[in-house]
């Protein structure tokens, strides 16, 4: 079978689009059929007072318009709300200024300026949309005063009119911006669920991966490695013990003493091979060290590592979760914290063996993290750390520090667990 065939690929999650998104494009076709009906009525028209080819080239430039900055430019500057915003002003801007002549030649394009209407609500600041409403709304009436020929008169009825329809407009406004905003905030967080379950899965998967791995790890230490060093030392025995003149069988005996040697090293090698390769060719601190060198020179954040107190040999499982805990608390500082310096110390103590990672980033909030007894309880990276330093009978503490970031502390205490099967040096007497 192709190797393709049996791979999984990371699923990608797809930006999801709202409802009010995908009408999107339903607007931009009302918008074309407001221009292109009154263009119609108004070259149709036998009264027209402006040359055709100016109401037909007013009307081609406002579309134009609405094309270049609306559906073109105004959608690519979305993750740039400043420039969006900007954008969409000299839209309004300019296409009020084209509208303005055409609105003078035929009353049928007022139905154009519904448009800029619910674009000033949906898309400017409250306070710039209720100014701009309130500019159009007086600029439709001095148009519609010039086209009669009349005076504007302003009443006592009129002023209440206009104060009712603004009002009301400006409600439903409200109303339409309420549901936007959390249809913006119940989309982030569908995509946060989505984005989680992901990890979820993936880091499911790796730890069965590491379970797994360690898993067989131990076996052969456990039964092939430590069978071919009880037969290395029968052999040496029986080779001690055997008369003078048996020249031929000490050669069988040693060259079989060869062979197991050779086989212990291939099954040490297979044990050290199922450990993560920063430890299989390093010490814990030098392994950690190589990890944050790394990170500072991947990321560019200045990166300082410190090992205090006297190294000890500690369980390779031990190792391996302090080695995890340092790449998951990294992973969140690229993520999250928004650091320009971090540092990590590694302390051998008496009693127990400490990871502190530090940064000078933005901190959290604790009430995501508030869990009792100040350990951890976010998301799944982190508490799959925790429940990993638990097993050792440690903890982690994650806490906001007093000038500033976040540190993060690993504490695992010694006891017989965490040291016993510490890895030794790769040789027939230590006998595995």
């Amino acid at each position: 079978m192709p190797a393709s065939s049996t791979a999984h690929p990371k699923k990608t999650i797809l930006p999801r689009r709202e409802a009010w998104e995908r009408w999107v494009s339903v607007w931009h076709v009302v918008f074309y059929v407001s221009l292109a009906l009154p263009t119609i009525l108004a070259l149709s028209s036998a009264d027209l007072e402006r040359p055709g080819w100016q109401v037909l080239g007013l009307s081609l430039g406002l579309g134009l318009l609405y094309g270049l900055i609306m559906v073109w430019a105004a959608p690519r500057a979305r993750e740039n709300p400043r420039l969006a915003l900007i954008w969409t002003v000299i839209y309004l801007v300019a296409a009020i200024v084209l509208w303005f002549p055409l609105a003078r030649t035929h009353p049928s394009y007022y139905l154009t300026a519904s448009s800029f209407y619910g674009l000033m609500w949906g898309t400017l600041p409250f306070g710039l949309a209720l100014v701009g409403n309130i500019f159009l709304t007086g600029l439709i009436i001095w148009s519609q005063a010039l086209n009669s020929g009349e005076p504007v008169v302003f009443s006592f009825t009129s002023a209440l009119i206009g104060v009712a329809a603004i009002s009301w407009s400006t409600l439903l406004a409200l109303w339409m911006r309420t549901v936007m905003r959390e249809s913006v905030a119940r989309k982030r967080l569908i995509e946060q669920l989505e984005a989680t379950q992901n990890d979820l899965a993936t880091a499911e998967r790796q730890a069965g991966i590491l379970q797994e791995r360690q898993r067989l790890a131990q076996e052969i230490h456990d039964t092939l490695a430590q069978g071919f060093t009880s037969i290395v030392m029968q052999l040496e025995a029986a080779d001690q013990a055997l008369p003078e003149g048996t020249d031929a069988v000490r050669g069988h005996i040693q060259q079989a003493g060869e062979t197991a040697r050779l086989s212990l090293v291939e099954a040490r090698r297979l044990v050290m091979a199922l450990q993560p390769r920063p430890l299989e060719e390093a010490s814990l601190p030098e392994a950690l060290r190589r990890v944050a060198h790394r990170w500072e020179e991947v990321h560019g954040v200045k990166m300082a590592f410190t090992v205090t107190g006297d190294p000890y040999s500690l369980h390779p499982d031990v190792e391996v979760t302090l080695l995890r805990a340092m790449q998951e608390a990294l992973t969140n500082v690229h993520k999250h914290a928004q650091a320009s310096e971090v540092s990590v110390t590694l302390s051998y103590m008496d009693d127990q063996v400490a990871l502190d990672i530090h940064d000078n980033g933005i901190g959290f909030d604790p009430g995501v993290f508030a869990q009792p007894a100040g350990n951890l309880a976010g998301g799944f990276g982190l508490h799959s750390m925790r429940q990993r330093v638990a097993q050792f009978g440690g903890e982690i503490i994650l806490e906001n520090a007093p000038l500033g970031g976040a540190t993060l502390a690993v504490q695992i205490p010694l006891t017989q667990a965490t040291q016993e099967g510490s890895r030794k040096p790769l040789s027939v007497e230590d006998r595995m």
